[in-house]
């Protein structure tokens, strides 16, 4: 399996990635944010995609989602976002589409790595120098998460849910969990999986996916997220 080709998978969720073109800006103001969010949500209902997580970032955006129908629907999803995304860019900005050629995604090991991805997300513009703490970011689904919007439009995957008994409880636990961070060789496996198509997981997970799918898809990255932290509300992360 080349690094151009993408696996999608059944009932997974998925990391996916969808970049502009080099020095290419898809959301340059506050409106550009504003729609691109509620497309985000609107299209993601329309065509049968569970929002787990997402952040929209100047020249990039990402998303943790899963497929509730046939897992193609993502592609389907992804690619509605991307060209009304392009059609206002180009009708507000004069200009061509922002986006390369493909989006890139990657399946996600059930567990804690969906966490993991979740925090990935959700940290990313303090890892851009966009924002000295996820809350002070408005463009990610963290602020949603905590219960600081008027609705709740995600889907919390079964990882987060099993995090406490209440929204408020999960908020909370995972609220310490990503202020405490990624190690950096969990946030060099989530990154280097999706900018490859290749499975975010651990080996046992790539093993699986050979054994169902006759696919390898072979990261070549650290087995899973290192043991010696305390996950919130579990043994371990």
């Amino acid at each position: 399996m080349t690094e151009r080709e993408r696996l999608l998978l059944t009932g997974h969720a998925h990391h996916l990635l969808r970049q502009a073109r080099d020095g290419e800006r898809v959301f340059r103001e506050h409106t550009d944010y504003v729609h691109g969010v509620r497309l985000l949500h609107e299209l993601a209902a329309e065509h049968g995609v569970a929002l787990h997580a997402w952040c929209l970032l100047p020249d990039r955006l990402h998303l943790l989602a899963t497929p509730l129908g046939d897992p193609w629907g993502l592609s389907v999803f992804m690619k509605a976002l991307s060209c009304r995304v392009a059609l206002r860019h180009r009708e507000r900005h004069r200009s061509s589409s922002p986006w390369r050629r493909r989006y890139h995604a990657s399946p996600v090991e059930p567990g804690q790595w969906v966490l993991a991805a979740m925090c990935f997300i959700e940290r990313l513009p303090i890892e851009a120098g966009l924002a000295v703490a996820a809350y002070h970011y408005p463009h990610s689904s963290y602020r949603t998460r905590l219960g600081k919007t008027d609705h709740y439009p995600l889907t919390d995957p079964p990882e987060y849910r099993r995090l406490g008994d209440t929204l408020v409880d999960r908020a909370a636990a995972y609220r310490r969990y990503l202020k405490e961070g990624l190690d950096p060789r969990e946030t060099w496996a989530i990154d280097t999986a999706v900018r490859r198509n290749r499975l975010t997981g651990s080996p046992r997970f790539v093993k699986e996916v050979y054994l169902r799918y006759g696919v390898l898809c072979i990261n070549r990255g650290p087995g899973r997220p290192r043991k010696r932290r305390q996950a919130p509300g579990s043994d371990r992360l």
